[in-house]
This record gives structure tokens, sequence and C-alpha cells, in this order.
């Protein structure tokens, strides 16, 4: 095992540098975050996060953790692909230079198209300084060949080539895919739900690194029209910005959007920098389309979230094929010679694999039941049974107000059952199954609070804005508090609400 450190310290290294940009980037936009907060509570708006999330954890926290989310994705993924890159090039490749520039070609891409949008200072240290140091460090440190190399090379390739294509002809959902990990290996252990309420804590301050704003929930503008315009005009434009949750704030406050009529134009700007334009008529005519453009000019981080999305795929699955192998082949190398013992472990862990996660998701989602079976599967003494039975019902939208038997499953112990029994009661339109869905608000799981405040906004009932105003004001989880405001936009309720009510206040 001493012959696979220096692998180790080059990825570690890697790591190291990931976490100390992403560390600062992510306390660089918790600190904007915590300042709109004030700014937007202030201003008599509903803030999401409201002052608890941010009054609990500090910037510093919330960046040193969220910032772990970029460090264990793009980091890793960086890291891992240089490693790989520099030891195919040493070993297989035999340090031909001609041979390097492939790979050059594939890191200056990579370089170029992160800010092919715009100038985007850590997201391109990323890709400059991790690549950088570990192909230099691995080429510097790796050891002599043995003979069994070439044999670990064609058992690797041949697994992961077998997985990916196993993988690519189920046509796996995957969105699917996570909730089957969180549900089956996170929820059902300590250890897992220990991981499970850091990533749902921390994770949405890394999120807002590289958010459009059109992915934003809340944003925040200023107006400024002529003097000659009537007044009419200006609440006019206010009132549709708000709507879209662009929440006009007092000129020289800072904003995400300023908007600045000269001669009957509206002219859309960051800061300085002006990106859209067009008239007051066609704004008011088409303000969501006008607005999503807006987003799309000013949005430089497309392929940046577009490679972390890559990334979580990519080291979720070198974790879990890896780290199968090891344990294998530490267990067939007191069996077998190194050659077959790696032979060995390559064909276990594919078979583990495909066990743990391609086939279980495929036949999971092929499921079907009768409305006898239905009945029985909600009844079952087996957990699996009734959570499979309430993912039926949510899929095939079928009124859970039918099966009397589903009461018992609000006090189970099971976090994935309450938390399917919440979006099943999204669908239901009888009034008992509403108050379930309130007994499911204070219910200790955070997981199991938000489906709730997703599902009441699914019912439509708009006698339910008053209680989820009133629950997010205490709500101190932003994921909570993120659901809850999503199911009152889905109400019809919108931050005009709120402003009036603050304004008639004395």
């Amino acid at each position: 095992m001493y012959r696979y450190y220096y692998a180790f310290k080059a990825v570690l290294l890697g790591l190291l540098i990931a976490q100390v940009l992403s560390t600062t980037d992510v306390y660089k936009s918790t600190a904007r975050l915590y300042e709109t907060v004030e700014t937007v509570s202030d201003a008599g708006y509903l803030a999401v996060p409201n002052r608890n999330v941010t009054d609990s954890i500090t910037v510093s926290e919330a960046a040193l953790c969220g910032g772990m989310f970029f460090t264990l994705t793009v980091g890793a993924c960086l890291s891992l692909l240089s490693f790989a890159a520099a030891w195919i090039w040493v070993r297989i490749l035999k340090q031909n230079n001609y041979l390097l520039i492939p790979f050059l070609a594939i890191w200056l891409w990579c370089v170029c198209s992160v800010n092919i949008e715009g100038l985007c200072r850590i997201p391109t240290a990323y890709f400059l300084l991790i690549p950088l140091t570990v192909f230099s460090l691995t080429v510097f440190w790796i050891p002599e060949p043995t003979e069994q190399t070439r044999i670990k090379i064609l058992v690797h390739l041949l697994a992961i080539a077998f997985l990916a294509l196993i993988a690519l002809n189920l046509k796996l959902d995957t969105k699917e895919v996570f909730i089957k990990i969180r549900d089956d290996f996170l929820l059902s252990n300590p250890a897992g739900k220990l991981i499970n309420d850091f990533y749902y804590t921390y994770t949405l301050y890394a999120a807002e690194v590289f958010k459009s704003h059109e992915q934003k929930l809340i944003k925040t503008c200023s107006v400024a029209l002529e003097e000659d315009d009537d007044e009419i005009l200006a609440r006019q434009i206010e009132n549709e910005l708000i709507d879209h949750d662009y929440l006009v704030l007092d000129r020289g406050k800072p904003v995400d959007l300023d908007i600045i009529k000269t001669s009957d134009i509206l002219v859309f700007k960051i800061k300085v920098w002006p990106l859209l334009e067009t008239t007051p008529e066609k704004f008011l005519g088409i303000p969501r389309r006008i607005l999503k453009e807006f987003s799309e000019r000013s949005d430089k981080h497309v392929f940046f979230r577009k490679f972390t999305f890559f990334s979580i795929l990519t080291v979720s699955f070198a974790t879990i094929y890896f780290g199968i192998y090891i344990l294998f082949r530490m267990i067939t190398g007191f069996f077998a010679e190194p050659a077959r013992a790696s032979v060995f472990a390559g064909l276990l862990s594919v078979v583990a694999v495909l066990y743990l996660l391609l086939v279980p998701l495929h036949f999971d989602t092929e499921k079907h039941f009768s409305e006898a079976e239905l009945t029985e599967a909600v009844t079952s003494d087996r957990q699996h049974q009734r959570t499979e039975a309430l993912k039926f019902i949510v899929k095939n939208e079928i009124d859970i107000a039918k099966i009397a038997a589903h009461t018992s499953i609000l006090n189970s112990p099971h976090i994935p059952e309450r938390y399917w029994l919440a979006k099943a009661l999204g669908i239901s339109r009888s009034p008992e199954t509403y108050r379930e869905l309130l007994k499911l608000l204070d219910d200790e799981n955070f997981n199991v609070v938000y489906s709730a405040f997703s599902a009441l906004g699914q019912r439509g009932e708009r006698e339910a804005a008053g209680e989820i105003l009133r629950r997010i004001k205490i709500s101190d989880n932003w994921y909570v508090q993120q659901y809850a405001y999503q199911a009152l936009k889905k109400l019809g309720w919108t931050q005009t609400d709120r402003r009036k009510t603050q304004q008639e206040q004395p």
C-alpha cells in the first residue's frame, strides 16, 4: 500500500487548494447574502433565508462548511482527472511530449470555457492551480512500475466501461438516483443522517456562489425613473418586479439589478455595466421573458455549474467503485497472488456496484400495484414495501384518502416513509388529509417538513398561506423556508401583499 502513498499526497494537495479557494468564494458570497437579508427584512419584505438562519450560522462557518461542497466535487474531480492524466502520460505514453498536447488542449479549453461568459476569477483558479499542482507532483513522485501494472489497468478499464454501458442502457434519472441514495443509504442509519443534515444545512450557501438570477429565490433591484414619469408607471414596474421576486429597494443600496429609465428606454444594469435595454411597454407586456433574458446575459457560471454536476457524478462513481475495489482487493490478497487478486477484486466490484445501485434502481421504477395490492402494501409489516407503495401513489397521483390505514404512517419511525407520505398527501384534496399535512409540519425531520410545505402548495388551498407565513417566521432551516416560500407563490401570494401589510401597520 505504501506504493500508492504518492497518489494520496498529490490528490490531497489538490483538495487543500480547492478548500482554500472555495472557502474564500463562499465567504464572499455568504457575506453578501447576509447583508441582503438584513436589507430586505428592514424594507418590509419576507427574507429567505430569514434572520433566524443568519443569526444561527456565522459567515465563517458557512464558508468553511459550504466550501467543502466544491472541494469534494470540483476539487476532487479535477484532482482525480489530473492524477489520471499524469499517470497515463508516464505509464502508458512514456512521457512523450507530443502526446502531452491533447491533455494541454483539454486543460486550456476548460480554462477558456469557464470564462466564456465573463471573467470568473476563483473558478479559473480551480482549473489553473489544481491540475498544474496535481499533475506535476504525480509525475515527480510516481514510482517505477511493477509487473501487475498492466493487469490492473486492463481490469479497471473493462470494469468501468462495462458499468458505464449498463448505466447508459438503463437510462437512469439522476435525480431519482440521488433520492434513492438518500432514502436507502443515508436516512437508514445514524452516520448517514449526519451526512444528510450536513448536506442540507450548508450546500445552499455553496449554491449561492454560481446560481443565475433566475435560479435564486429572491433578488434585489432598484428603479430610477425620470422626473416627469407618473407614479402609476413606477408602481406598475415595481409590482411586476416584485411579482417575479425582484424586491425593489431604495436607490444607493447594493442590489442585483439596477433599472434606469432614459428617454423612454429602460436600461438593465449590474453595477455600472448595462446588459439589456427595453421599453416600459415591452417590459410590462412580457416581464418574465425580459427578466429571463437579463438573467441569461448576466450568468457567468454556466460552464462551472455544468462541470460541478459532472463532478458530482464522476466523484460519486469513483468513490463507490474504488472503495469497493480496495476492500475486495485486501480480502482477495489473502487467497491469491497479486495479479489474480486484482482480477477477482475487479469482478467482485462490478457485481457489488450493480447490486447496490444500478439493478435496484432499475427494478424499483418498474413496480406496479393493483388497488387491492396497494392497500395491502400500505399496511405491510415491511418498511420497504410501504415506502414503495407510497412512491407508486405519488407517481400515479392516487388519492391516498381512499386508503384509511395510511394514517398509521404519520407516526412511522422511518423518515423516508413520512417524507413520501407528505408528497402523497399533496395529491389528495380531502379535509382530513389537509389536517394530516399540518401535523407533518411539526415533524422532527426537516426533509419531511419541507415536503409537507411543498404538498400544501401543490394542493392549491389558499387558506394555507397564513399558516405557511407564520411558520416561515419561526423556522431556522433554509431548506424548509425555501420550500415554504415556493408553496406561498403557488398559492398566489406575492411580496407585494407582505409590503402592504407592513406599510399599513401603525
